[in-house]
């Protein structure tokens, strides 16, 4: 049995508490909102050559114009429906600290505190690899790629009432999935912007109450009957006339997420040697992050850095993989996401 700083270090325990604290952070409802947790990828991957990404086909709906039933037209042969194919991509990540940044014991009373900081650190990391791959998504350009960008996309930036509103989220979920806007349930927006609409008793916090028995705001609230999660990482960027901001709005679980597991998810390391003796804690991730009916299309990599995932020509609506003469892409209806440009 490994030791880290003189205490038992156990793998299986340190990874079971951080499985188990993931169910139970303050901010579940966020990931819980964003991600629909799936177990499949891994098997698959197995069963694929490359042992890192899934083409997974999904199978289009039936569909043509009829024609006249009179006696005298002849129904044409059947036509077979279109399949369309999915590329999904594994990426890990990994990091590893010193003892003096786990100065308290691993596997004593604060063990439980080590474990969550663990989680709350890859939590950081996959909220930015998601935030890439929405700036990936939103890059993509030309043709039916193009389209979906401009459709989902709606900027208030240069209009007369260019601040986020009750109407201006109705409009971009209507410019978006026209009759399906319903679908789009939950809302990240910067503080910036939620504090415009709480100016305007729009957004109405959820509470929770403290050791302490008093009753606090938590940054998840509702906004004209959407989930609203607010959060400083959101896009903002500047011009000439002041700041920049992009919410994002979903319908929840938009993202597939499976913890692929890599095999050694933790373990310690002993440096006998570094300014006489050092310990480091080590872990490493391996998992899928895949948005709903767009496909990585990137090639050269194992494991895509997050700058891959923000590159729109890693990125293309799923289709049936054909040549460009036959390709058929889904309907953009049928991807549940917008983005909102404004000044606030």
């Amino acid at each position: 049995m490994e030791k880290f700083r003189d205490k038992i270090f156990n793998e299986e325990v340190f990874e079971t508490y951080r499985k188990t604290l993931q169910s139970t952070k303050e901010n579940s409802l966020i990931k819980n909102a964003l991600f629909t947790n799936v177990n499949k990828y891994k098997e698959k991957m197995s069963e694929q050559s490359g042992g890192y990404q899934v083409k997974e086909p999904i199978k289009g709906r039936i569909g043509g114009n009829p024609v006249n039933y009179d006696g005298n037209t002849n129904i044409p042969k059947g036509s077979e429906r279109d399949t369309f194919y999915q590329n999904k991509i594994c990426y890990g990540r990994a990091k590893a600290w010193g003892e003096y940044d786990f100065s308290s014991d691993i596997t004593g009373a604060n063990f439980k505190a080590e474990a969550q900081e663990v989680n709350e650190y890859w939590d950081e990391q996959r909220q930015s690899t998601v935030l890439a791959i929405l700036e990936g998504i939103f890059g993509m350009t030309g043709g039916v790629n193009g389209q979906f960008v401009s459709k989902h996309t709606y900027d208030i930036t240069a209009t007369a009432n260019p601040e986020l509103s009750a109407d201006a989220l109705n409009r971009a979920a209507q410019k978006a999935l026209g009759d399906k806007k319903a679908k789009l349930d939950v809302i990240f927006m910067h503080s910036a912007v939620s504090t415009n609409l709480e100016g305007l008793n729009l957004i109405e916090f959820l509470k929770y109450t403290d050791e302490a028995g008093i009753q606090r705001d938590l940054t998840i609230g509702t906004f004209n009957g959407r989930l609203v999660v607010v959060d400083d990482e959101m896009p903002v960027t500047s011009d000439s006339t002041g700041d920049i901001y992009t919410s994002y709005v979903f319908q929840k679980g938009f993202f597939e997420y499976e913890n692929i597991g890599a095999e050694v998810p933790s373990e310690i390391a002993r440096d006998p040697y570094d300014k006489g003796g050092k310990t480091d804690l080590i872990t490493r991730v391996r998992e899928m992050i895949v948005p709903t009916l767009i496909s990585y299309k990137g090639t050269g990599t194992v494991s895509p850095e997050n700058s891959d995932f923000a590159t729109g020509s890693n990125w293309e609506l799923v289709n049936n993989d054909k040549t460009s003469t036959a390709k058929v892409y889904v309907d953009d209806k049928l991807i549940p996401i917008a983005r909102i440009i404004s000044r606030g």
